[in-house]
């Protein structure tokens, strides 16, 4: 299976959306619960830059994605080159 990825103009709205995410999984910094060890994890994934100037920001997994989101997904995107 290929990964699928939504594409951002920008950093702050793919983390926005990765933002939902981890509040859809209830993660630890996101928890009410009393019980559950605070930790810092926010996002299952983060926004990465493309070659392009965009951000992909990789979904494959998401539970909340929205039927909307789904079509608009992409399975090949463009990394820069990893510097030397």
């Amino acid at each position: 299976m290929s990964n699928k990825y939504l594409i951002f103009e920008d950093y702050e709205t793919g983390l926005d959306r990765a933002e939902v995410e981890g509040r859809a999984m209830n993660l630890p910094f996101y928890s009410t619960d009393p019980n559950v060890n605070k930790g810092v994890s926010m996002y299952r994934t983060s926004p990465k830059l493309l070659k392009n100037g965009k951000y992909a920001l990789e979904v494959s997994d998401y539970v909340s994605l929205t039927s909307e989101e789904d079509l608009s997904t992409v399975t090949k995107v463009t990394f820069p080159d990893p510097e030397m």
